[in-house]
């Protein structure tokens, strides 16, 4: 009978002595969760109020780590040493968080602009004047003039490189960041086609 006691005594000690290592192990497990950061994809409008719009970014999970803050493109957006992102012009950038001890984390960055530009006022095209020696048939001797048109947007960046989707560009800082640099901005550019035009009868080809 004191042998089972004994025995039922040491069982219990040792579950106890169990639960005990269990508790710090499981706190110590919840403080170790991936550093993530509060927003991924942000879109920052300017407008005609003289303060640039921005964000406050923040990395969850990181306390007590050394934690350091990069955009790849300061022309159109910056970040502050504490995570603050205020936007300068329109374009894209990429902010890149560095976690000690952890991954790599991003943010994409987009930048509009609502305000108007000042443009100038097309000068109308003038009447197209008759042909001082119309042809037989009554038919328009073309004066082919050369004009450009847009046709699409491209991103080139700051490295130099052209991309034609947003995809593009991704896959290119992905690459970068795999070499442990920094991603990199674009900025919108329109494609242009040429084309030609009548300047009398206004007929294109």
């Amino acid at each position: 009978m004191k042998n089972i006691i004994k025995k039922s005594i040491i069982t219990i000690t040792a579950f106890a002595i169990m639960l005990t290592l269990a508790m710090p192990m499981s706190a110590e497990a919840a403080s170790k969760k991936a550093p993530k950061l509060n927003k991924t994809k942000v879109t920052l409008t300017i407008t005609k109020k003289k303060t640039k719009p921005a964000v406050q970014l923040k990395v969850k999970n990181a306390a007590g780590r050394k934690v350091k803050w990069t955009s790849s493109n300061k022309k159109v957006a910056t970040v502050s040493k504490k995570g603050k992102i205020v936007a300068k012009k329109k374009g894209v950038a990429m902010i890149t968080v560095k976690v000690k001890g952890s991954k790599t984390l991003r943010c994409k960055v987009t930048v509009k602009d609502n305000r108007k530009a000042v443009t100038k006022k097309p000068i109308t095209n003038p009447e197209p004047s008759p042909s001082p020696n119309p042809a037989p048939n009554g038919e328009c001797e073309h004066d082919w003039v050369e004009k450009e048109k847009v046709v699409g947007t491209k991103l080139c960046c700051t490295h130099g490189l052209v991309f034609y989707s947003e995809a593009e560009w991704v896959a290119h800082c992905d690459k970068l960041m795999e070499q442990g640099l920094d991603g990199c901005g674009v900025s919108p550019e329109p494609i242009y086609e040429t084309y030609y035009e009548c300047s009398k009868c206004h007929k294109t080809k």
